[in-house]
C-alpha cells in the first residue's frame, strides 16, 4: 500500500521519453522498449559493424544493438548512464541488447564477456565504468561471465568527442595493458562498448586482447554512429 502510494506521489520515469512508467518496469517504459528492439540490427553478416572493423580487428563477429541518432532516446539513455549515475540504466540496455541479438545465437559459442575499462581517474571521478553495467546485463540474460580482471586502461586520455578518426587513434592506440591472461587463454571474448563512432577505442582494445594465446574476439555495443 505504502509503495504503491508512493510510487503514485513520486512515479518512476523513463529515461528514454521522460515519461512515467506504469506496471513493473523500470528506467525504460513499455513502448521505449519496443522501440528499442525494432531499431536492433539482426543481419550480423556485412553489417555496417563488421563493415568498420574490415582490416583493423581479426573478429568472429561484430554488430551493435542500435543506430545512435542525435537527441534520439538512445543517446538519452547513454546520457543517464554515463553522467547521471543511473547505472541501472547500462544494466537494462544490456538485457535488452541481450534479448534482441540472442535470438540470432549470436551468443552460442562465447565463453567471457570483457568491458572496455576506463582509466581509474575517471572511474572514481564517475564511480564506475558504464560498460560493466552493460556487460552485467549481458550475463543476466546469457549466463556468461564477465572478466574485469585481465586489462586495464594504463593511459587517461583526452576526451575522444571533438576528435577525427585518425586523431583518435592516435589518443588510444597505446593506451590499455594486459594483466593476468589466464582466464582468457583459448577463449572466445565478447569485447563489450557503450558506443562506437570510428571505432579507434574498440580497436586499441581489440588489438592487446589478441595478444591472448588461442583466443577469438567478437564485438558488441550499444550503439552505432554509423
Amino acid at each position: 500500500m505504502l509503495k504503491a502510494l508512493f510510487n503514485l506521489i513520486y512515479p518512476k520515469i523513463c529515461y528514454a521519453c521522460g515519461e512515467a512508467i506504469s506496471g513493473g518496469m523500470s528506467n525504460v517504459c513499455i513502448s521505449c522498449r519496443a522501440e528499442l528492439a525494432f531499431l536492433s540490427i539482426r543481419e550480423f553478416e556485412n553489417n555496417p559493424i563488421q563493415q568498420l572493423f574490415w582490416g583493423r580487428v581479426n573478429f568472429e563477429k561484430a554488430t551493435a544493438f542500435t543506430k545512435f541518432e542525435k537527441n534520439g532516446k538512445v543517446q538519452k539513455l547513454l546520457y543517464a548512464l554515463k553522467y547521471k549515475g543511473i547505472k541501472e540504466v547500462g544494466i537494462t540496455l544490456g538485457e535488452l541488447a541481450a534479448l534482441e541479438i540472442g535470438t540470432s545465437n549470436f551468443f552460442n559459442d562465447i565463453d567471457v564477456i570483457v568491458p572496455v575499462p576506463i582509466h581509474a581517474k575517471k572511474k572514481k571521478k564517475r564511480g564506475y565504468n558504464q560498460s560493466h553495467y552493460i556487460a552485467e546485463g549481458i550475463q543476466n540474460i546469457t549466463e556468461i561471465p564477465v572478466n574485469l580482471k585481465s586489462i586495464k586502461k594504463e593511459l587517461n586520455t583526452a576526451s575522444q568527442t571533438r576528435k577525427g578518426r585518425f586523431e583518435r587513434f592516435e589518443n588510444v592506440s597505446n593506451t590499455f595493458t594486459l594483466l593476468n591472461t589466464s582466464q582468457l587463454k583459448g577463449k572466445h571474448i565478447l569485447l563489450i562498448d557503450d558506443v562506437v563512432t570510428t571505432g579507434s577505442t574498440l580497436e586499441a582494445c581489440a588489438n592487446v586482447l589478441q595478444k591472448i594465446e588461442g583466443v577469438k574476439l567478437s564485438l558488441l555495443t550499444i550503439s552505432a554512429t554509423y
